[in-house]
This record gives structure tokens, sequence and C-alpha cells, in this order.
């Protein structure tokens, strides 16, 4: 199963990818939980570092580069029971400089109509990507977790140069205090 998807709009296309989840610490009442959040990144671009894609409202270019997070089932309920059309969808930081650009690359303003009809053609996308791929979110905290174990890993590579270097510093000192010794 590919878990990017395309989804097309009058204005163009939307490209949605899996990100890794962010998990943060909470105090709900008198616990301390841990809730991992899904990301997705939403962009108008196949590739963000490449060519850069665009869509076309009222005539004129615009870049989308988002990156949005799923409220955490906890979160979840109690957003709903606040407020049953709440959004679940959080802005989270751009995938690029700024989430909106016109084609010169300058952010767009908030307020304007552009960006309302950005914002909304992200937050339909998210959800449709969503109802697409249930397991989603479930790979999103699986990416999360393979980052945090490759960082582990060098934590530990550089860990064990660390040792073997103090080790031939030691024996190298133990040695010439023999010499002296001798």
């Amino acid at each position: 199963m590919n878990y990017d998807a395309t989804y097309a709009f009058p204005e163009g296309d939307l490209y949605v990818t899996i990100l890794p989840a962010v998990t943060k610490q909470e105090r709900w009442g008198d616990q301390d939980l841990t809730l991992p959040e899904a990301r997705l990144g939403i962009s108008s671009s196949r590739d963000e570092n490449h060519e850069p894609g665009y869509v076309k409202i009222r005539g004129r270019a615009y870049r989308v580069a988002s990156r949005r997070e799923r409220a955490h089932v906890r979160r979840e309920a109690l957003l709903r029971r606040n407020d049953p059309d709440a959004s679940l969808w959080t802005y989270q930081s751009p995938l690029r400089r700024w989430e909106f650009t016109n084609d010169r690359d300058q952010e767009l303003s908030h307020g304007t109509a552009a960006r309302e009809r950005l914002s909304a053609m992200v937050r339909e996308a998210a959800d449709r990507f969503e109802a697409e791929h249930p397991g989603w979110k479930l790979i999103s905290e699986r990416l999360e977790l393979e980052d945090d174990l490759r960082s582990a890993e060098v934590g530990v590579a550089i860990a064990r140069d660390d040792l073997a270097k103090a080790e031939a510093r030691v024996a190298y000192v133990a040695d010439r205090l023999a010499a002296l010794s001798a």
C-alpha cells in the first residue's frame, strides 16, 4: 500500500504524506500521559526539495507547504464534547519557510480569501486521507519510533567510540607510568 496520496481540487492537486508523529507529555487531571500526535505533510509539490508545484486561485499561483497534526484520541474526545464541529487538525509548522506563498515566494497575509481557500483545501485533503487510510496514525507513530531508534543507535556508536578512545588513553598513560617506574 502506498501511503502517499494525491487529491485533486479544481485549483490543482495536493499531495499528502505521512510524517513521523510527535510525542507529547501532558498532565490530565492526576495522570501524566504520553500522547503521540500523528502528522501529515500536505503540499502542492510532489517533492518539496525540487520543482515547486502550484495551485491556482482566480488565476494566481500559490504554493502549499503545510504540516498538520491530528489531535490524539483523548484530546479528540475533549474537543468533541466542547464543540461537535471542532477541527481535529492543528497547524504545526510549514514544510518550507511559510505554509502558503505566492509564485514570488512571498507569504500570504492572514485573512485573505486565497489563504482561507488554501487552508480549507488542506483540511479537506487531511480529512480525505484519514478516511481512506484509517491506519495511518500507527504508521506515523512507527516512523517516529524508527527515528528515535536510529538516533539512539548513533548515540550508542558515539559512546562506544568515546569509550574506546578513553580506554586507549588509559592504556597509554598506564604504559608511560610503568616505563617511569622501571
